[in-house]
């Protein structure tokens, strides 16, 4: 279990055994801007790294002469070609990632919200009680004409398809909170019940225990955006410290907007 040594932007790494050290060269494992060595599949942080400064710069030489034991020199050539392959490759990923994830917060997303969420509402919000009372009259009906015998056969998951689904929760949650800050710069007027649906105790009690039931859930882009929205840590040791509807309004007026019917909890 040997220490190993690897170097990133001019700052040495320390990969703590060979395992670790086979995963970031197989590239099955990165290290991120934080420090840590990352896996891909699934995303997850597996080490902090210590690290320290290079203390002499890279100093690339041009072909010369070849030396006494060409063998030996040709394998340190290449390998330094396949680590500045690695570092540049990870650097465009990277920039990849950001742009497209810019693409998905800043455009896309608010274009599916104004052109499909927000006519939906206006149309379920217009739909008459009466139609909704006996929807749910007909829907009590036919719970109770169906005997024991026709129960549906649930639909086994594995837990990495479990665990994805339960991504799509919290990040629909995660989306339409960030969404806030766009619909106050457009003047849209259902600001209110987009922050209704934020902070309703159904909606934040599933959202707590999906992050209480597995830290590991988000993902590290996701967690950063969700820290920096709360301006706290999500956990204190492995225990989560509970999203409440207050922070979410703090949210709201951080972005500006006057929150006139004020949130509160039981």
């Amino acid at each position: 279990m040997a220490e190993h040594r690897v170097r990133k932007n001019n700052i040495i790494y320390i990969i703590p055994n060979d395992e670790f050290f086979r995963k970031w060269k197989n590239d099955e494992a990165f290290i991120d801007d934080y420090g840590r060595l990352m896996n891909r599949k699934p995303n997850r942080v597996l080490c902090e790294l210590k690290h320290s400064a290079e203390k002499r710069p890279v100093v690339r030489q041009r072909t010369v002469m070849p030396p006494a034991a060409p063998v030996k020199r040709s394998s340190q050539v290449k390998e330094h070609l396949k680590d500045t392959a690695r570092d540049a490759a990870m650097e465009a990923g990277g920039v990849l990632i950001d742009w497209a994830f810019d693409k998905f917060f800043y455009e896309v997303l608010p274009n599916v919200w104004q052109e499909h969420i927000v006519p939906l509402f206006h149309r379920t919000k217009a739909s008459p009680v009466s139609e909704e009372l006996k929807v749910d009259a007909i829907s009590a009906r036919g719970r109770t004409s169906v005997p024991a015998a026709a129960k549906p056969i649930t639909a086994r998951m594995t837990k990495e398809e479990a665990d994805a689904e339960k991504r799509k929760v919290l990040y629909h949650w995660l989306s339409m909170l960030c969404s806030l800050k766009k619909l106050q710069d457009a003047g849209e007027m259902d600001i209110d019940s987009t922050l209704a649906r934020l902070t309703d105790a159904a909606v934040l009690e599933r959202v707590n225990a999906l992050l209480s039931e597995n830290p590991n859930l988000l993902e590290t882009d996701k967690y950063i955006v969700l820290h920096g929205l709360l301006g706290r840590d999500l956990y204190e040791g492995r225990q989560l410290i509970p999203i409440r509807a207050a922070e979410i309004t703090t949210i709201a007026k951080s972005y500006g907007y006057d929150v006139r019917n004020e949130v509160t909890e039981e």
